[in-house]
């Protein structure tokens, strides 16, 4: 089943969008889609069953080439679909998501039916909520925040970030930003942050809390830019133990300094 909700999410876009856009575009506007299927295993009462449920904001057509080019980039970003609207992107998902796990799974279910305890092992779920936020003056943040759990016992929490300079629609991405090298500096200025996020003086109490215990500090693919800093975003499990969640490392420019393109800085201002 598809939703379409009643109202229209703004986002005020300066004076600056005058000499780029089409005559009568004067805002980005973003309307929230929604697409929902429940679907049970087996036609018992009680059986599992997988429900999807997508919530994104999408750009309106008054938004004008700006906008489109920021639906594309989603799109193609949560779903690796090209050449296809938004609403009809995440139907899409809905139907071959509920539809893969009927024909993979009920066999599977079958053979365990008589097993209630395992019946838990065949409960799905798959949650988009996304948001949109102005970072600066020319850029954009597009954050979704994916949940699910294919029989987990516990649910897979996911923090998708995608920032967008508004005057152009591009997606910024980490060689826009850094000099060439970043990838074995910035971890140094990372660790640091940790370590007085967590209050912590060396590697070793990082690893007592369940910090690092696998893995070194590595600059990673999330992240959030905005007029005077940047919020690196590692994911449960990436960097800490499951049930420390999400960890947000935020750096200023001015500690980035030595390694931010000063073209830019100047790009968002």
């Amino acid at each position: 089943m598809t939703i379409r909700l009643k109202y229209v999410l703004f986002l005020t876009i300066l004076t600056i969008f005058t000499g780029c856009r089409n005559d009568g575009e004067g805002q980005l506007t973003f309307e929230m889609l929604s697409a929902e299927k429940s679907i049970r295993l087996s036609n018992e009462e009680l059986s599992p069953q997988c429900s999807v449920s997508l919530k994104l904001p999408c750009a309106t057509k008054e938004s004008g080439e700006v906008g489109q080019k920021i639906n594309e980039a989603v799109v193609y970003r949560l779903f690796n679909q090209e050449d296809m609207g938004m609403q009809g992107a995440m139907d899409q998902f809905v139907e071959a998501y509920t539809m893969s796990y009927k024909s993979n799974m009920l066999p599977l279910y079958n053979a365990d039916r008589a097993d209630t305890t395992k019946r838990s092992w065949y409960e799905f779920h798959y949650i988009i909520n996304a948001t949109t936020e102005q970072t600066s003056k020319r850029t954009l943040a597009y954050l979704a925040t994916i949940d699910y759990s294919e029989g987990h016992a516990n649910s897979i929490h996911q923090l998708i970030p995608m920032n967008f300079n508004i005057e152009t629609a591009k997606e910024i991405k980490m060689k826009d930003i850094f000099v060439d090298g970043y990838e074995t500096q910035l971890p140094r200025l990372l660790l640091k942050a940790l370590m007085e996020k967590t209050e912590t003086q060396n590697r070793e109490q990082l690893k007592e809390m369940g910090y690092l215990d696998q893995v070194e500090m590595y600059v990673p693919e999330n992240f959030i830019v905005s007029d005077n800093t940047i919020t690196f975003i590692f994911n449960p499990s990436e960097i800490a133990s499951l049930e420390l969640g999400t960890i947000e490392l935020v750096l200023t420019y001015a500690q980035l300094k030595k390694y931010v393109k000063p073209a830019f800085i100047k790009s968002i201002q």
